[in-house]
């Protein structure tokens, strides 16, 4: 599956970068205090969303979505050390990223964004249990956002970007019309190929 962007349209002569400049200034680090400060949408350690809030006095969030049911979970176990890679992690299925202001929703509906919200998706990025903290890409990406640090999405996105020839420098406009060649190129090959097959 191919890389989709969608966002405000006041991006569209903005780079990815400078927007996660501007979303990371906005979020800081999670903080604590208000509602969906951090959790499922629908579950406790499990569920098809998770979000937070950034610091306290900070209206900016992020949402981590599975195309799953259930895809996300957390592993704690009391019996190991906080400090411990098997401790405290996410794993599952990571496929869309969304940040933006004002959350909404929690408590068994979907979490939502209201301003400045731009969502990033098809990342196709899975762990399993007892994959830990390091080399586990569907944690790195969400516990850098809990922390306000972008780089983890940033090294997904330029991977994923790469593959139609752009970047997070690159803007959103250019990102968008890339997407949109690709895909008329993936068009052109299998109308290609479905008209041999006729011929034959």
């Amino acid at each position: 599956m191919t890389i989709s962007v969608t966002y405000d349209a006041a991006f569209a002569g903005s780079t990815v970068d400078d927007y996660l400049a501007f979303w990371t200034a906005g979020f800081v680090t999670a903080g604590h205090g208000y509602s969906n400060t951090g959790g499922f949408s629908n579950g406790t350690f499990d569920g098809d969303q998770y979000s937070t809030h950034g610091r306290n006095g900070s209206d900016y969030a992020f949402i981590a979505d599975s195309n799953d049911t259930n895809g996300l979970h957390y592993v704690w176990d009391p019996q190991l050390p906080a400090s411990n890679n098997l401790n405290h992690y996410l794993y599952g299925s990571l496929d869309n990223i969304s940040l933006g202001e004002v959350l909404g929703g929690g408590g068994g509906s979907d979490f939502s964004l209201s301003n400045y919200v731009v969502t990033f998706s098809g990342l196709n990025l899975d762990s399993v249990l007892d994959a830990g903290r390091v080399g586990n890409d569907v944690h790195q990406v969400i516990y850098g956002l809990m922390q306000g640090d972008t780089t983890a999405l940033e090294g997904v996105l330029d991977t994923l970007l790469g593959t139609i020839g752009v970047s997070t420098n690159s803007t959103f406009a250019d990102i968008t019309a890339a997407i949109n060649a690709a895909s008329a190129t993936a068009v052109g090959v299998q109308s290609q190929v479905d008209d041999l097959a006729l011929a034959a």
